[in-house]
């Protein structure tokens, strides 16, 4: 039961613990003050455990459920009675990422900006190994579950600002462990995210795979990949907030983010496309056929949208929130020919993981 490599959120403490498998079948475990390492049998695992922060020595005993342990300490390692508590939980959002071979993952993780980079942040604080192993994991997923291919530049995103924010002293951590921008392309084969570009039509709102299939709209292009029906997309969507009914509508804002990121990245390399054409191309969902039937049967629709979008400009080194174009850019009333411009002008958008 015990989940090796993964950060356990520690109750009522501001830290995080990970368990490695260590020699001759022992158990090691590392926290912000301190290591841990003993012998684990069944789902308890008895071990002593040293703070280096005042320099302490004691004994513990966990005991590992599917969702965390519950965990009992005392100082010093003469045998006596242990009183102190020390419970932990699985990041949900980590556990649903690293579970890559189960084939209803990309139906029931929601992996939005806030979520990755939670689950980065922890990471920080983690041994280089923890984090080496969260980045094959997020190759391999990505692999087996091409409409998440967002979550790789996202991912180079999020490495940058974590980086920043340690070099600035507002994070204590280290990203040396993490996979940077060539070791990623070396694992990645770009070759199976050119189907993510979709062809746009400026002029008409509407959406193609390809120039050799005849165009209709994204979310209808969309739902036919995903194979589902819109009712079904609604039916999701009014679903109780991360419950497994979601799981529908979750995907579907996934299929969403990588899309529009492939597409955008797409019209940035051709030479058909200006400013006011990926504007439209950016600022899209909100124009799509199906959205009037959507906002007639759901509440907040548009706003799950928006935060898409935010999304993918995200990826694409663009801060909606910028106090820069804070007038313009206004919740509901975003320049998102602005925008294109802002990412033209970072070249932000040159990716070798896009094939044209």
């Amino acid at each position: 039961m015990i989940q090796l490599n993964t950060p356990y959120i520690i109750v009522n403490e501001d830290d995080v613990v990970t368990f490695f498998k260590g020699k001759e079948d022992t158990i090691s475990g590392k926290y912000t003050d301190g290591t841990l390492t003993g012998t684990l049998e069944g789902n308890v695992l008895s071990a002593t455990f040293h703070n280096a922060k005042v320099n302490a020595v004691g004994l513990m005993e966990i005991t590992f459920s599917e969702d965390g342990f519950i965990g009992k300490w005392k100082n010093g390692l003469e045998p006596g009675a242990i009183r102190g508590k020390w419970d932990g939980k699985l990041n949900q959002d980590l556990r649903q990422l690293k579970r890559v071979g189960n084939d209803q993952m990309n139906l029931n993780s929601y992996t939005g900006i806030d979520e990755l980079s939670e689950i980065l942040e922890n990471l920080v604080r983690q041994p280089h190994e923890a984090q080496a192993d969260f980045c094959k994991e997020l190759v391999s997923f990505v692999q087996q579950n091409q409409a998440y291919l967002w979550l790789i530049p996202a991912y180079f995103q999020e490495l940058y600002d974590l980086e920043c924010r340690i070099d600035d002293g507002e994070l204590e951590g280290s990203i040396s462990g993490f996979l940077n921008k060539p070791k990623f392309v070396d694992e990645l084969s770009t070759e199976i995210f050119s189907k993510q570009c979709m062809i746009y039509e400026a002029r008409s709102g509407l959406f193609a795979w390809n120039e050799y299939d005849e165009s209709a709209g994204l979310f209808s292009l969309i739902l036919e990949e995903m194979e589902i029906t819109l009712e079904d997309l609604i039916q999701s969507y009014n679903s109780e907030y991360r419950s497994e009914g979601q799981a529908i509508f979750n995907a579907f804002l996934n299929h969403l983010r990588t899309v529009l990121y492939a597409s955008i990245v797409r019209a940035f390399y051709s030479e058909e496309y200006d400013f006011e054409s990926i504007g439209c191309l950016i600022s899209s969902p909100f124009e799509d056929e199906n959205i009037r039937e959507i906002e007639s049967k759901t509440s907040g629709f548009g706003d799950a949208i928006s935060w898409v979008i935010d999304d993918v400009l995200y990826c694409l080194n663009v801060d909606v929130n910028d106090a820069e174009f804070e007038e313009e850019w206004g919740n509901y009333s975003k320049n998102y020919e602005k925008m294109a411009e802002a990412i033209s002008d970072q070249e932000s958008y040159d990716t070798p993981l896009i094939v044209i």
